[in-house]
């Protein structure tokens, strides 16, 4: 049994994480990853949103990740939704990280904390009963085991409409997508308020949002709004799911590379 390697991030990227981990707790700074994912913080908490994904599923962003960053740090990732370019149900059993989700991502999760840990429990009994018989044959030796690493079990929260995750609230959006449960969110924290649209082309929902400092929107639902008249009125952030893809119309927004530091103003 195994998990998908996580490789080292170098770079730029690694710099910006540096940055926003040592800052002031009350400064809330973002960072975009690739596709949807984020990763926010106040220095103190850490939010990922969309994220660790499956790298590059359905031919979308590849990334890498310097996990080890974030060891001891106090971590949150919030799913829209259970597409594997959005959610990678494998990645989290290594990682310990609290979950907030959809419940068919919450689902996924459990279901495959059940697969992963009975097939690691079958392997220690079998360990376990070579040992009993090497031990039998060899009274005298010392056999020493190597045990599979443990299946980390994440902390997995249903997404209800309203939640409190230490500093954050957060509104759950109710949207249309890909014939799959998907949640837009609200993110409201250190006197920011940021939108996370998710993989929805839904427009509907936009004009009852607030006054926010950050938009974040698909390609294809910043055209949506735009020809329904129904963009939010602030800086809105592009997040694409392919290197180098061309937004058309959105001459005032900002189209961040992998790994960049995003500014609310």
């Amino acid at each position: 049994m195994y998990f998908r390697a996580c490789k080292k991030l170098l770079g730029s990227f690694l710099i910006s994480l540096t940055f926003i981990s040592t800052g002031y707790s009350q400064d809330v700074s973002v960072n975009f990853l690739a596709n949807a994912s984020l990763r926010i913080s106040d220095g103190e908490h850490v939010l990922f949103t969309d994220f660790p994904y499956v790298s590059g599923a359905f031919g979308h962003m590849e990334y890498t990740y310097p996990f080890f960053v974030e060891q001891g740090n106090n971590v949150t990732t919030l799913i829209t939704n259970r597409m594997t370019d959005h959610f990678d149900p494998e990645a989290f059993m290594a990682l310990g990280w609290n979950v907030i989700a959809p419940a068919e991502v919450v689902s996924d999760i459990d279901d495959r904390y059940e697969e992963l840990n009975n097939a690691r429990n079958l392997i220690v009994a079998e360990l376990e009963r070579n040992r009993e018989l090497d031990q039998a044959v060899n009274p005298d030796s010392e056999i020493i085991l190597e045990l599979p690493d443990a299946v980390l079990k994440p902390n997995t929260v249903t997404v209800e409409e309203k939640i409190t995750n230490g500093p954050m609230n957060i509104t759950a959006i109710k949207t249309k997508s890909a014939q799959t449960e998907h949640y837009s969110y609200l993110l409201e924290w250190g006197g920011r308020k940021i939108y996370l649209a998710g993989d929805t082309g839904d427009t509907d929902h936009l004009a009852e949002l607030p006054d926010v400092d950050l938009a974040f929107l698909t390609p294809w639902l910043f055209e949506n709004a735009r020809r329904a008249n129904a963009l939010p009125n602030t800086k809105i952030v592009i997040y694409q799911h392919r290197v180098g893809e061309i937004i058309p119309n959105c001459f005032n927004c900002t189209v961040p590379e992998k790994g960049e530091y995003i500014p609310f103003d």
